[in-house]
């Protein structure tokens, strides 16, 4: 079962979002006027520059059976690509503050969800 992930960002994530999301018109008085592709180009990588510099956080690359693949997987990240926050996370059952598993009121069964990865606790992973 896979149930260890990479999450973090990276500059070619970043890039991507910021192409998704970047506008190819204006408004103006005179109706929509198309933005030259330069011009463009720039607001993109003006809009990837504010992505890497939050906190936002996606899941990068396949799910992995053992964390020691998502080891790997990060150093070769650093090693070749720009990024930052990476960081691993397991699927496990959710708990609240005093540490009792959430419930799906429609299913009544254990809400699962990401959670950060740490080697030293032990946990219950789904």
């Amino acid at each position: 079962m896979s149930t260890f992930a990479v999450f973090g960002m990276t500059r070619d994530q970043a890039l991507a979002d910021a192409r998704k999301n970047v506008k190819t018109t204006r408004r103006t008085p005179q109706g929509e006027v198309a933005i030259p592709l330069s011009e463009w180009v720039q607001l993109c990588e003006k809009r990837a520059d504010e992505i890497m510099a939050g906190t936002k956080v996606k899941q990068l690359g396949p799910l992995f059976d053992a964390p020691q693949y998502a080891d790997e997987f990060i150093a070769l990240a650093r090693r070749t690509l720009k990024c930052r926050d990476l960081q691993i996370r397991c699927k496990a059952a959710l708990t609240d503050a005093q540490g009792n598993p959430l419930i799906n009121k429609k299913t009544k069964a254990p809400k699962v969800g990401w959670q950060d990865y740490e080697p030293d606790r032990a946990r219950s992973v789904a």
